[in-house]
């Protein structure tokens, strides 16, 4: 009995001893910052047509994840991601969606592909669903009202806001 108690205490005392430098407790939990921030900026909603789900849509203000490489004065930059029923083409936005942000139509909208580093850093992405980057005009409004629809199913309003500064 004496010869194992020795050798199963020093294998629990390397098992326990084996990652408690700080440096390695760092590098196995380290906070993903954009991921959270992206997270904290999204929001979802459903196209519901005769209680079936047609759509699943998700926004985020792209403005407040990559704040030094999509600052406002050069627009509104938010990340569209759309799972729907109906047949959508690779690489254009489909004649039969309709998006504004406070009424005003987008000035420029670009698919995103599974490749692209935007892509790979967003929350809520998966293999099913499309999604575009959609830049619309400068504005210095507070909350945004993003209204994404599918024809022939009714729209959905998301509203996305920028943070308010702490003191």
């Amino acid at each position: 009995m004496k010869k194992l108690l020795f050798p199963a205490a020093a294998a629990a005392l390397l098992l326990l001893s084996g990652c408690s430098s700080k440096s390695c407790k760092e590098g196995i939990f380290q906070p993903d910052v954009i991921y959270e921030k992206a997270l904290v900026n999204t929001r979802e909603a459903q196209i519901v047509r005769s209680l079936e789900t047609k759509a699943s849509v998700s926004a985020t203000l792209v403005n407040e994840v990559f704040a030094e490489k999509y600052p406002y004065e050069k627009g509104i930059a938010i990340f569209l991601g759309v799972i729907t029923d109906r047949k959508v083409p690779d690489e254009t936005f489909p004649d039969f969606f309709h998006v504004t942000l406070n009424g005003q139509a987008p000035l420029k909208i670009e698919p995103v592909h599974r490749g692209d580093e935007l892509y790979q850093l967003m929350p809520s992405v998966n293999r099913w669903g499309h999604y575009y980057l959609l830049t619309f005009a400068p504005s210095k409004a507070k909350s945004f009202k993003l209204t994404f629809g599918i024809d022939p199913y009714a729209p959905v309003t998301l509203t996305l806001q920028r943070p308010t500064p702490r003191r």
